[in-house]
């Protein structure tokens, strides 16, 4: 989940040190804004956090001299959907771009910074909003067009009707007893689907070499980014980037970096369900692998609505970043 807080003071940071270089900047106030800036004021926290986000922020701010180039429009800082909706350009959720230089970064700030993207599975209504339907299922989604472009087989969807014809129709007192009981939740519902789903992307990736590109590309959007992580235990905050299309680090009238880049992957690796905290497997979370250090990591959750009706989402995230990716790590501004 998003750490508002942490956002918060990291844009804090940020004006701290645009102001002091008297860079001229222009931040998007729409609800996003208001929400973090309600967060930072309404916090008892916010002092400790500031001293956790200001450090990395400079670390940032050192390796983007594109940042600080006078001249031209002022810099713009937007922010994306706090809800992690997908209709985004960025992982990240704060964007910092200067259109007229085609300089463009994010900042991710996540209390958990694995979880990426939610999506569906199988909702009674998700045939209402898909901009395309290829299954005769109305409740399925068709991940492999909204992700790949490539429907997904007849295959795929059969497997999962047939979950869904064995929990419905049942009313909400029954819906309620069944997820009461693991076995039922897990050995009928969660972990099916993520056989079906650990089959069908394989497939899709055998027929379509572009498809492991695709699904970063999905995930992660148009725009590299950074990632800010603070530690309490140790009083440092973790420094990562994934660097994909060598956007950051960028050198004004020079095409060498400062920060490492990383290839997309090109070819699916290994599917295999996750290892748990102790060692066991997981019945929840499938794990993909990529070659150059690319991982995914899928994890089917059941979701009620507000009339008691279920509905099925996957919850994607990142386990490590990519072999060769950018990281570092610096100590908390020490307390006043």
């Amino acid at each position: 989940m998003i750490n508002s807080l942490l956002v918060a003071c990291t844009l804090k940071a940020f004006e701290e040190i645009l102001d002091e270089r008297n860079i001229p900047y222009e931040i998007e106030k729409g609800e996003a804004y208001e929400s973090y800036i309600k967060v930072f004021n309404e916090s008892d926290d916010r002092d400790l956090v500031l001293r956790q986000a200001r450090p990395a922020v400079r670390r940032i701010a050192s390796k983007e001299p594109y940042l600080f180039k006078q001249g031209g429009k002022p810099l713009s800082i937007d922010f994306n959907d706090q809800h992690r909706k997908l209709k985004r350009d960025s992982f990240g959720e704060i964007k910092l771009e200067r259109a007229d230089l085609d300089w463009r970064i994010s900042i991710s700030v996540k209390s958990d910074a694995k979880v990426i993207a939610t999506m569906p599975v199988a909702d009674r209504d998700v045939a209402s909003y898909m901009d395309h339907t290829v299954n005769v299922y109305n409740e399925i989604d068709d991940f492999g067009f909204r992700i790949f472009g490539v429907p997904c087989s007849n295959e795929y969807f059969e497997d999962i009707n047939e979950i869904l014809e064995r929990i419905y129709p049942n009313d909400k007192d029954t819906w309620a007893k069944l997820l009461k009981d693991e076995d039922f939740a897990y050995g009928r519902i969660i972990t099916p689907m993520l056989r079906a789903i650990g089959k069908e992307i394989p497939r899709i990736c055998k027929d379509h070499p572009e498809a492991p590109q695709r699904l970063i590309d999905y995930f992660y959007g148009k725009i590299d980014y950074y990632y800010i992580n603070p530690i309490e235990e140790v009083g440092v905050t973790r420094i990562g980037a994934v660097n994909s299309r060598k956007g950051l680090g960028r050198i004004p009238d020079n095409d060498n970096l400062y920060t490492p880049s990383v290839t997309f992957p090109t070819r699916l690796l290994d599917v295999r369900f996750a290892n748990g905290r102790y060692g066991e497997l997981s019945r929840d979370t499938i794990q993909f692998t990529f070659d150059g250090g690319w991982s995914v990591c899928i994890t089917v959750l059941i979701k009620e609505t507000a009339d008691g009706d279920r509905s099925f989402v996957l919850n994607v995230y990142l386990p490590v970043t990519p072999f060769g990716s950018y990281r570092d790590q610096v100590k908390w501004d020490p307390e006043n």
